[in-house]
């Protein structure tokens, strides 16, 4: 539904393999932006009905072209750890990647969503690239290697801050990240019409 009020259809394949979603979104090279379909009124048969076109809203040329993005999903509630001397609220959440697939197209996103408290819908969204993987975590570890993933504990507090600090790797970069739907929208390689 979040991707759906920001404007991408979204599609389940029939068999769940690979990927979750397949979203799409129309985007005009003419105006170099995000645009709908032109819709205008035709006479059919006896009365005014409205007729979708394969041109631009705005400016009206025959310009629009799909963007595709292939979406990954992974959804953790949260349960509270010990606590003492926190001073915050802050609840442990289970990362869990699976990167089969995922790093041979750069039009593949993660959709990690923290579901703090399902009664009050506090969610928070992580949206980032497969490539964005090797930011926060080692894909070199056997766990990637063998068996493809990787389960991690995040500590995050209610406002989406992931709190974890590795000696290696800083999970602050998680913060890029936070409801980042955004990233979806930049153009990248495989996006090539001509």
């Amino acid at each position: 539904m979040e991707l759906h009020k920001r404007g991408w259809q979204v599609y389940r394949a029939y068999i769940d393999e690979k990927f979750d979603f397949v979203i799409l979104k129309t985007y005009c090279e003419n105006c170099q932006s995000f645009k709908n379909a032109l819709t205008r009124e035709e006479f059919y048969r006896g009365g005014n009905r409205k007729a979708v076109t394969p041109l631009c809203e705005t400016c009206e040329r025959d310009s629009l072209k799909m963007l595709v993005r292939f979406i990954q999903v992974k959804t953790s509630e949260g349960v509270l750890p010990n606590q003492a001397n926190l001073g915050e609220e802050i609840k442990a959440f289970s990362f869990h990647l699976k990167i089969r697939y995922h790093l041979a197209d750069s039009r593949v996103f993660y959709a990690w969503i923290q579901v703090w408290d399902q009664d009050t819908h506090d969610i928070n969204y992580y949206i980032f690239k497969t490539s964005d993987v090797e930011r926060f975590d080692d894909l070199t570890l056997d766990t990637y290697q063998i068996t493809d993933n990787q389960k991690t504990t995040l500590r995050i507090n209610k406002e989406g801050e992931v709190l974890n600090r590795g000696r290696r790797y800083d999970f602050s970069v998680f913060q890029d990240f936070h409801n980042n739907f955004e990233c979806l929208e930049e153009l990248i390689e495989g996006d090539s019409w001509k």
